[in-house]
């Protein structure tokens, strides 16, 4: 199987193969994305619905303590009868309208854990702005608010106040036990099991409500993330517990959770079908291909073998002719004129089947040089000589500059064919121009040979194409022009083979033809 052949049987299956490859992995890839961004979503509605769960817990004890305050009596031992039968309070404080703390009061006598609660909220106590402040954020109408939360940090975590304004323009605080507050929230969230639409047996899932210090609070899910992994999805829990945050982590990616083995699976069975069918229609071009190029090799073979059957008949017509042109008279012009047409179109046939031996020992491989001593100059006296008659009869004058007598190696042979395909065509295409000019040059390694016309010349988007095999030229010149399209593709392979090669060089007006030879140069010893 010849490489070429190979290369694009190759191109033919895995061209299509690789784009079909691409294009499936591409549409993972964007499945992929659209499904990390749907479990995402999922994730964060699920933080979204533990948020909204705590919010609830919050809005309860805020509406508790709203109730409570408007029942409240503000005197010393009422208010810590209060917090005493209430375990969600730790500490309750009242302030006057300009900031006081009348309870529990620093000039009375006060329990140890209301002289912890004046140490713990200290910080409270020099930011009092956040109780008396006018037009709180959002509100243009420059009145005071009326409630709200406050937290700060004491210990080791987290401290909330939810205070109320009275008519009195006086300020009720309540400060929440944190880990009852903890613990009802805990109370609320969902089970254990809450995970579980979401895993899958070979990975394992983790949601977990962390304080400000980043410790788990409640942990849903047993996976352990490392020190250093980024959670998958996380939010900040709503106010007033801003410094909380819901975290998710996972063990495997979000879209191997999805798309598991069974897509790559799909794809890849998918590649194999179709690269089987293209690897059978591959074959399927391969066998046909073989089979056409086996009859046209029979062909050629035929071809040749029935050229090379006609060469010796011709070749003993020709020189009977030639002979009987000699010895008739010259007065018998009609005599004359009739053996000049045998003559003439036997050695155009003779040169038709060189041309159809030479492509058929080309298409084999078989072509060889059989190099010879002699001159360049004497190939080309005889070639003239040869095609002076017919040259004549067409009204076509010969220009010979003769610069190559120097003895050389050449093939004889093969220069002779590729000058007689170039004048044949001078002959056959550019009698109108009256002339053909020979010239030839040589170094001591080279001879360049250049044929020159004044005919039409060729168009420039045929200059390439006149070496292809059976390619003629469709216009007026080459019209009743008899030939079958193989004389410049064999000229070029000679040229070739004989080292060189054979070019068009383009002019004003006509066509030039430059042949090169390796041609070493023949030294006479002294």
């Amino acid at each position: 199987m010849k490489p070429k052949l190979v290369i694009i049987l190759l191109l033919l299956v895995f061209l299509p193969l690789g784009l079909m490859a691409w294009l499936g992995l591409r549409l993972v890839d964007n499945e992929r994305a659209e499904i990390e961004k749907s479990f995402r979503q999922l994730q964060t509605d699920k933080l979204k619905d533990i948020d909204k769960t705590i919010q609830k817990v919050i809005s309860e004890r805020e509406r508790f303590l709203q109730g409570l305050s408007a029942k409240l009596v503000l005197q010393p031992d009422s208010l810590r009868v209060v917090c005493r039968k209430n375990p969600v309070i730790r500490q309750i404080f009242v302030l006057d309208p300009d900031g006081r703390l009348l309870h529990p009061a620093v000039d009375q006598p006060i329990s140890q854990n209301e002289k912890e609660f004046i140490e713990r909220a200290g910080q409270v106590w020099k930011d009092q702005s956040l109780f008396f402040h006018v037009g709180s954020e959002g509100d243009p109408s420059g009145q005071a608010s009326g409630q709200g939360w406050y937290s700060w940090y004491w210990g080791s975590g987290i401290n909330l106040i939810f205070w109320q304004r009275t008519k009195a323009n006086m300020i009720i605080g309540f400060e929440l036990d944190r880990f009852r507050l903890i613990a009802d929230i805990i109370g609320e969230l969902p089970g254990s099991d809450y995970l579980e639409p979401a895993s899958k047996p070979d990975s394992v899932d983790t949601l977990a409500l962390l304080d400000s210090k980043d410790e788990i609070l409640y942990r849903w899910g047993d996976y352990q993330p490392q020190a250093s992994e980024q959670p998958v999805v996380a939010m900040t829990v709503a106010a007033p517990l801003k410094p909380w945050r819901l975290v998710y982590y996972s063990s495997a990616s979000i879209s191997g959770k999805a798309l598991g083995s069974g897509t790559l699976f799909y794809l890849v069975s998918g590649l194999v079908v179709v690269g089987l069918g293209l690897i059978g229609l591959a074959v399927y071009f391969y066998r046909e291909s073989s089979r056409e190029l086996h009859r046209a090799g029979q062909r050629v073979s035929f071809v040749n073998h029935v050229s090379h059957e006609l060469k010796t008949p011709l070749t003993n017509i020709r020189m009977y002719a030639e002979l009987l042109l000699g010895i008739i008279d010259e007065q018998d012009e009609k005599q004359n004129r009739y053996l000049d047409v045998v003559v003439t179109e036997s050695q155009r046939l003779s040169r038709l089947i060189d041309n159809v031996l030479t492509f058929g020992r080309q298409q084999r491989k078989a072509l060889k040089l059989h190099l010879v001593i002699g001159t360049v100059d004497d190939i080309i006296g005889r070639l003239i000589d040869y095609f002076g008659p017919a040259l004549e009869a067409k009204n076509i004058q010969v220009s010979f500059q003769s610069e190559s007598p120097r003895r050389v190696l050449i093939d004889p042979d093969v220069a002779e064919q590729i000058l007689s395909n170039l004048l044949s065509n001078v002959e056959k295409y550019a009698a109108q121009g009256g002339r053909v000019e020979i010239r030839a040059a040589q170094t001591d390694t080279t001879t360049i040979i250049t044929v020159t016309d004044n005919g039409p010349g060729i168009p420039a988007g045929e200059q390439e194409h006149i070496f292809e095999p059976f390619v003629r030229l469709s216009c007026e010149v080459s019209e009743g022009a008899a030939g079958t399209g193989i004389g410049l593709s064999i000229s070029r392979e000679l040229a070739r083979l004989h080292g060189g090669d054979l070019v068009y060089r383009p002019l004003a007006q006509g066509a030039a033809f430059e042949l090169t030879l390796a041609t070493q140069l023949v030294r006479t010893e002294s």
